[in-house]
């Protein structure tokens, strides 16, 4: 009896010890399963990461290329923009530039003033023009060009040039047409006290002298109310 029970004993133990090797041996192919996974995991996020930088590269370079196009087209539009000897830009005195409206003859005309362009818009009557002038520094005059055909001189009716004069301690700009005679137009900034306020205004003339046709306020409504007015500190032509 006692011989049974060791051999049972026995037996019990055999299984305990194999049942414990099958659970470590499971359990390492579990771990080294999971270690493969891991690896492979870590493999593919490298290589998504990889196409991801690649992908970020191509897409600034081709931005690069694009800004070095825009850049290349936008300096070779400047350079056609002041081509046929016009020097580049005459620059507009600052406190000139705005807009401005003067009132004569029941009739309301508008200055429009930029860094280096002008723009007139005159009301006749019922009728409405426009003048559009760019001002340039070395606009060779045309005006006894007999040469110059009536195409050149549509497309280049904007075309003015732009310089500086001092009369009577005054500063003028001046300007005239590519295909105008004479002495052209001029203009002045000025100052008057309206109403107990300091206002900005412009001053218009053509011909020669320095006097002024025309007085630009910076409102409508103050170009009419002050249409008739005459200020003693302006040399008026008329």
């Amino acid at each position: 009896m006692k011989k049974n029970a060791w051999v049972i004993l026995a037996a019990l133990s055999t299984l305990l010890i194999l049942t414990g090797c099958s659970s470590n041996s499971s359990e390492h192919k579990s771990s080294a399963s999971s270690k493969a996974e891991l690896v492979k995991s870590s493999s593919s996020k490298k290589k998504h990461s990889e196409k991801k930088k690649e992908s970020s590269s191509e897409k600034e370079s081709s931005s690069s290329s694009l800004s070095s196009e825009v850049s290349s087209s936008s300096s070779t539009q400047s350079s056609e923009d002041l081509g046929e000897d016009r020097g580049g830009y005459v620059t507009t005195p600052e406190a000139m530039r705005g807009t401005w409206y003067s009132y004569f003859n029941g009739n309301m005309d508008k200055l429009v003033v930029s860094e280096y362009e002008m723009t007139f818009t005159y009301n006749l009557g019922k009728e409405e023009s426009t003048r559009h002038i760019i001002l340039y520094k070395n606009l060779v005059n045309k005006s006894l060009d007999n040469n110059a055909s009536e195409t050149e001189k549509e497309s280049k009716k904007d075309w003015y040039s732009g310089w500086y004069e001092d009369y009577n301690g005054i500063k003028f700009l001046r300007i005239r047409g590519m295909f105008e005679q004479g002495p052209g137009d001029h203009f002045s900034t000025h100052e008057e006290e309206i109403n107990g306020q300091k206002v900005p205004l412009v001053l218009y003339g053509f011909g020669a002298n320095d006097a002024t046709d025309l007085v630009y306020y910076p409102s409508e409504d103050l170009a009419k109310q002050q249409s008739d007015v005459k200020y003693g500190d302006i040399d008026y032509k008329f």
